[in-house]
């Protein structure tokens, strides 16, 4: 298997045995070290960055490492649809953003719903181990693992001899209180509304007799609770149009573009093969919504 996983054509769930998964790799120091101490486990990163994830690969390349897997996307989604529930032996979350703003708070990645995704992931006696340097990020997710009710927790000051980073030495050396905090499962949780997608085998074009096509541009549609299309700029070529398009389902985002193929009288409506997108029910329902708007 590559080190990179892209998750829009991987087979999903992966069939990877008792993964240790880190959330937000950054510079790939941790993942890294994990992987060298632990050449019998499989490591895999979620991250967001681009620019991350082009050095972890080379880092991986370099140092000849077959353990590492990694793919660019949030790590929610990440949980959501590569994982099999209860698949997944430890999880690392190492200094992540707590948003300190309380508007921002849903933002974090321990909220109720987000932390009830990555429980139903975890195997039973599975961890999910947090560093952090700030205590009340901590007690928030506390009070998170306690509405869910599955977990076990200890908390820990991390001590001199610990830092597996860099930024944890200087931090340390600047006085700063570090943390960690481990959450064992010792149950299923109870379930939790979380945002959910769902995936379909195959996009379906949609036929339409020719209407105009200008007022595509610069629309924002809601297509279910939720659910929105929001279109862009609208090309024409030698076949017909091409419509940028973003669809953001439940949060999760997708940014692709619609063919729009004249046919004679008709045209076809689809999302574009120069696209690479994962195929949901409401991509599908994008693409009829354009069609729709044609038709007037």
């Amino acid at each position: 298997m590559l080190c990179y996983l892209n998750y829009k054509r991987v087979k999903k769930p992966l069939e990877v045995k008792d993964p240790w998964v880190e959330v937000g790799f950054g510079r790939g120091d941790f993942i890294v070290k994990l992987a060298k101490e632990h050449p019998e486990k499989t490591l895999i990163g979620f991250e967001i960055s681009h620019l991350s994830v082009e050095k972890l690969l080379k880092r991986v390349k370099r140092e000849g490492l077959k353990n590492v897997l990694c793919s660019r996307i949030d790590a929610y989604w990440g949980f959501y649809l590569l994982f099999r529930d209860g698949s997944v032996e430890r999880v690392f979350m190492n200094y992540p953003d707590p948003w300190f703003k309380k508007r921002h708070h849903r933002r974090r990645l321990t909220t109720p719903e987000r932390l009830y995704v990555f429980a139903k992931k975890l195997k039973t006696g599975g961890e999910i181990k947090i560093r952090s340097d700030e205590k009340a990020f901590l007690d928030f997710t506390l009070e998170s693992a306690e509405q869910l009710g599955c977990f076990a927790y200890e908390l820990e000051r991390l001590s001199v001899s610990e830092p597996l980073t860099k930024y944890e030495q200087k931090w340390l050396s600047m006085g700063r209180e570090l943390y960690q905090l481990t959450l064992k499962k010792v149950k299923e949780p109870p379930f939790v509304e979380h945002p959910q997608i769902k995936e379909v085998e195959q996009l379906f074009p949609v036929k339409v007799k020719k209407g105009p096509v200008e007022q595509l541009e610069n629309r924002t549609e809601k297509l279910a609770d939720k659910v929105y299309l929001k279109t862009f700029k609208l090309w024409r070529g030698k076949e017909g149009y091409l419509l940028e398009a973003l669809l953001s389902e439940e949060g999760y985002l997708q940014k692709f573009l619609i063919s729009i193929r004249d046919k004679g009288e008709e045209f076809v409506v689809d999302v574009s093969p120069f696209s690479e997108v994962l195929k949901t029910e409401n991509l599908q329902r994008a693409v009829e919504r354009v069609a729709r708007l044609i038709e007037g």
